[in-house]
């Protein structure tokens, strides 16, 4: 074992108050977000998804001991953007600026905990996890716009299947109904998409800002992520219709297994996409 890599109790103790303090300021965020990710069940499959995305992106990661567990200058300049990020956002009275803290507070998590050496993937997870508060916050205002487009995207597969069908609104509180043949299906919150949109976004933020990749490709994939989400949702509730004649007592197991399927299908998809992107040469 590499003696020069170890920390000792006393090198430890200063980084332990620095976290400490980092944490209590940001307590109040981090625990409405934990909360709202427990509560919404499409804010925590994008949490499952973030956190899978970066620990395989880091199976293989560059050289170096397991754990750093120290202050590289880089960690440090995320730690002093999160303090910075979360100064303004007292002092401007903009709850919003916590979001660009929070960002660089898991950017320096990472790279202290791994080094220097994962700068590009704490670049990306950093932005990533930014995007998911925003997401988080986003969430009850995109329901029903989402059911909406969800609802009428799955109308027109059905009609270029043959299989025209109808989409409104009934009943008290309000619902929207996908009408296909003699059979009514609900466009629920939980078929929103919000959760394999979010997903593709948040994977395609954390990837393609953890390669070399040119500004275009970037630019692609990212503006391509939510369109991916939105055609996978809409073609859920398209094979649902479909298979749900068939599927009898078992419509229950065939609606998750279809969305499962799609669901990771859909960022496998994402994955291979950036994984076949060239990376620029220095």
């Amino acid at each position: 074992m590499d003696r020069t890599n170890r920390r000792s109790p006393r090198e430890l103790g200063p980084a332990v108050i620095a976290w400490a303090a980092l944490l209590l300021l940001f307590w109040r965020a981090l625990t409405w977000l934990a909360a709202t990710a427990l509560v919404r069940e499409q804010v925590g499959h994008a949490a499952v998804v973030l956190t899978f995305g970066l620990v395989f992106l880091l199976r293989d990661r560059p050289g170096g001991n397991p754990l750093e567990l120290r202050f590289g200058s880089r960690a440090v300049k995320f730690y002093l953007g999160a303090v910075v990020s979360a100064g303004f956002a007292a002092l401007l009275q903009e709850p919003l600026l916590m979001l660009c803290g929070l960002g660089f507070f898991a950017g320096a998590v990472l790279l202290f905990v791994l080094g220097d050496a994962v700068f590009r993937p704490a670049l990306g997870f950093g932005l990533a996890f930014t995007g998911f508060t925003a997401l988080s916050i986003l969430l009850p205002f995109a329901d029903w716009p989402l059911r909406v487009v969800a609802g009428k995207m799955a109308a027109w597969f059905l009609g270029l299947l043959g299989n025209p069908a109808q989409l409104g609104f009934a009943g008290e509180p309000l619902r929207l109904i996908l009408v296909s043949g003699d059979r009514p299906f609900e466009v629920a919150p939980e078929c929103n998409g919000f959760g394999i949109i979010s997903g593709c976004v948040l994977l395609a933020l954390l990837l393609v800002f953890s390669r070399r990749l040119r500004v275009l490709d970037k630019l692609m994939i990212l503006a391509l992520a939510p369109l991916l989400g939105l055609i996978s949702n809409a073609l859920r509730i398209l094979l649902i219709v479909l298979l749900a004649p068939a599927a009898g007592d078992h419509y229950a197991i065939l609606h998750e297994v279809v969305g499962i399927v799609l669901f990771f299908g859909t960022l496998a998809f994402v994955w291979w996409l950036v994984a076949g992107l060239p990376e620029r040469v220095r």
